[in-house]
């Protein structure tokens, strides 16, 4: 059997269709591309992404503190030149979908069949672009706080799908500075401000540097940013968000002059303090390891199914251990 794994370094060949009686199917890499970077805290850029890895990813960090000091004649180094280092890992992961061709034939799709039965191919496109779809909602709550089977490793606030003392221990953002917000109490949209400037606060107070950094902002979900959204509605005294009168768009918000990012894989009750830079999403896109396809097992294996295959790895880290704050609530 020939041998169809798909080089992606070997670019712009994505419509390649296999010979049809070959049993590794049609190959559909821009859909497991897709599926990796849809997640809304990739897509909008709210990371720094790194393709193309194999297994691991060392990020180096240069330490320089103030570095004049008086003239001398001696050299009068205070050796406070130093190289940190994160690694990355990534973590394996997969889809497997099936679809019964018995329960497409009584549909308007099934007109379109050819005499063999086989899919149209705008029904494939679009049956990968819903498992994509699906794959990438998937994706965006697993970056942030994994799942409880463990399959995504850690993510950036939790490793086992909670957000709690433990998993953010044993999360990527497990050295940054912890803060409490609203004294342990939920977050609703009266006291949001309130721990906005609690973890403000805890920057100035600890990373102040961070306040310089491009891209520095405040992440958090959807819910979160609602709820600040409608404080400063209601703050606006009737001329809307952050009194800009009939412009009600809720998109683009931000405290004191710093962005907020929307990422509805955050959990509730959390802000992330730090900038785009530090939080590292790499995946290994582009290597011979990502792999799509579509595969008509109908004619193989006597079933009626046509199963769906991705292939692909992910793995979060922060690039500066300590430069961030996590607000919560424990």
């Amino acid at each position: 059997m020939a041998n169809n794994k798909y080089n992606l370094s070997k670019e712009y060949q994505f419509d390649i269709t296999v010979t049809d009686n070959t049993y590794a199917g049609k190959l559909a890499l821009p859909y497991v591309t897709a599926a990796v970077k849809s997640p809304d805290t990739v897509a909008k850029g709210y990371v720094r992404q790194i393709d193309g890895l194999n297994r691991k990813a060392v990020i180096s960090n240069l330490g320089i503190n103030d570095p004049i000091v008086a003239a001398a004649c001696s050299f009068s180094s205070g050796n406070d030149t130093s190289l940190t280092e994160q690694v990355l890992t990534l973590t394996d992961l997969k889809v497997n979908e099936e679809i019964c061709r018995g329960t497409i034939f009584p549909t308007w799709i099934g007109e379109n069949m050819d005499r063999n039965g086989n899919l149209p191919g705008t029904f494939e496109d679009f049956l990968l672009a819903s498992v994509a779809g699906k794959a990438g909602a998937q994706l965006e709550n697993g970056i942030w706080v994994a799942d409880a089977g463990g399959i995504f490793g850690a993510g950036f606030l939790s490793n086992d799908g909670v957000f709690d003392q433990n998993g953010l221990n044993a999360s990527a953002c497990a050295d940054f500075t912890q803060s409490t917000l609203n004294s342990g109490a939920a977050t609703t949209n009266a006291n949001i401000d309130d721990a906005l400037a609690t973890v403000f606060n805890a920057v100035v107070g600890s990373h102040p540097g961070l306040l310089d950094k491009a891209g520095f902002g405040f992440y958090m979900n959807n819910k979160m940013y609602g709820f600040y959204g409608q404080f400063l509605t209601a703050a606006g005294t009737g001329q809307g968000i952050n009194m800009r009168g009939s412009d009600q768009g809720i998109d683009g918000l931000t405290y004191l002059g710093y962005p907020i990012y929307r990422c509805p894989g955050m959990p509730d009750d959390a802000i992330v303090a730090t900038y785009k830079e530090n939080m590292v999403f790499g995946t290994n896109l582009a290597t011979d390891w990502t792999e799509a396809r579509v595969i008509p097992t109908y004619q193989y294996d006597g079933s009626d199914n046509v199963r769906i295959v991705m292939n692909f790895a992910i793995g979060v880290q922060t690039g500066v251990k300590t430069d961030g704050v996590v607000g919560c609530i424990f």
